[in-house]
């Protein structure tokens, strides 16, 4: 349960209900007791008219029967009439089993055979005056009454939890905000969140963030210098190293020379790697670019590659190159052919076959390679993307850059690469998914 919203609902909902809850108990309280004020008001001026009636004139009156659902029921007040000695001279109802005369004047409340009465006893007079009234009747007026007054709080409940649900969303809409812009940035576009409309208790947390992301921002730029410099001051004494070993190649044993050519060009294919590799995390976006011809520049990288392709015994060939534009840059479409055709070429044995094609897929243009090479095991389809790193137990000679590269240029350019290893046989298949334009 990690979501701050599902939290905050979680909490309030709660409260709220409580809160509600509290209300109807306390309604139903107060219209109990008003409903109970004015029933014993009501029994009470009952029962002293009675005995105001009874001191001017001693002679019982005459009262209507009542039908015992009307008492029960109904709450219809019955009278009762006792002599001194407590025996029931005159009743409007039925004789309730257990009922005698209170020796107190005022109210009582009791139990009889289960059946809750409520009763008043007038002051003494004689014959005594007693009123009673069933307490089952009381208690359901009350709770009719809280039941009528209830309606309105639980058809507004929902709509409270609504709003209650609404104003949590809107409270956490700045955070929502901020989300966005730090899920936008990259090491390319390191800028400070924003610190409008953030509400006062995140200011300080965004404050450090932006604090952190100035700190990032200077740490990758120097990263850049670093390796831009270093490549370049590493061009020059390769290029003269690479001389000496040619003017030295008469003097050297036979195949040193070629051992210290080899290793010195993978240092300068190591150094132009990382200079492009370099220049490309330096260089802005493209904007407004125009549109690019796919087939034409996968044959440009192909024609370039065919002499490597056949140095090392493969067969490198444009299966198919369906028509296709895209807005993009050249130079980032040329960079990842150029890697993934070379990733390719190297990993593939001598005798091997790496075919290229270029097709619609869903109405978007698709490039895919395939290679006879070993392929790449499935927990390291994603890492050979990281820098440096390379599948160990090929037996080939890489930076590990490469991938890289490619896949830098490609979120440039806003394509995606995939590798997946083939089904029909050992190999590697490479796909470059375009946009729909």
């Amino acid at each position: 349960m990690n979501s701050l919203r599902t939290r905050l609902l979680l909490w309030l909902l709660p409260l709220y209900l409580l809160s509600a809850a509290v209300i109807l108990w306390a309604n139903y309280l107060h219209y109990r007791d008003s409903t109970m004020a004015f029933m014993d008001g009501q029994m009470r001026r009952l029962a002293l008219a009675y005995a105001d009636q009874l001191r001017g004139d001693p002679r019982l009156p005459t009262l209507p029967p009542l039908d015992e659902d009307h008492v029960e029921h109904d709450g219809t007040v019955a009278v009762q009439f006792w002599d001194r000695d407590g025996r029931l001279l005159l009743s409007s109802t039925w004789s309730v089993h257990g009922l005698t005369l209170q020796q107190t004047e005022g109210f009582h409340d009791l139990d009889l055979d289960g059946h809750a009465w409520r009763i008043y006893t007038a002051p003494t007079t004689v014959p005594r005056v007693q009123v009673l009234q069933s307490g089952e009747f009381r208690r359901r007026v009350a709770l009719h009454s809280a039941e009528e007054s209830a309606e309105p709080v639980a058809i507004l409940i929902p709509i409270s939890v609504l709003l209650l649900w609404l104003a949590v969303w809107l409270a956490l809409r700045p955070v929502g905000r901020l989300v966005q812009v730090i899920a936008a940035q990259d090491e390319r576009s390191l800028t400070a969140l924003p610190l409008q409309q953030v509400p006062a208790e995140l200011q300080p947390l965004i404050a450090s963030m932006n604090g952190l992301l100035a700190r990032l921002k200077e740490a990758f730029a120097a990263q850049q210098r670093f390796v831009q410099d270093a490549a370049h001051e590493l061009r020059t004494p390769l290029t003269a190293l690479k001389l000496q070993v040619e003017n030295l190649r008469p003097q050297l044993p036979e195949g040193q020379s070629a051992r210290l050519e080899s290793g010195i060009e993978r240092m300068q294919r190591l150094v132009e790697q990382l200079l492009r590799l370099a220049r490309q995390e330096a260089a802005p976006q493209p904007i407004g670019t125009e549109p690019v011809d796919v087939a034409a520049v996968l044959r440009q990288s192909i024609g370039d590659l065919v002499p490597l392709a056949e140095a090392r015994d493969i067969d490198l060939g444009l299966l198919s190159a369906e028509a296709a534009e895209v807005r993009a840059d050249a130079r980032d479409l040329r960079s990842i052919f150029d890697n993934l055709l070379e990733n390719a070429l190297r990993y593939t044995p001598a005798g091997g076959r790496v075919d290229v094609s270029l097709k619609q897929v869903d109405g978007a243009p698709q490039v895919e390679i395939l290679d006879t090479g070993p392929g790449i095991p499935p927990e390291s389809l994603e890492r050979v993307f990281d820098r440096f790193y390379r599948v160990l137990g090929t037996g080939t000679q890489g930076s590990g850059l490469g991938l890289a590269i490619a896949r830098s240029a490609a979120g440039r350019a806003g394509l995606r690469i995939e590798l997946v290893n083939r089904s029909d046989r050992n190999g590697l298949v490479a796909r470059v998914a375009f946009t729909r334009s």
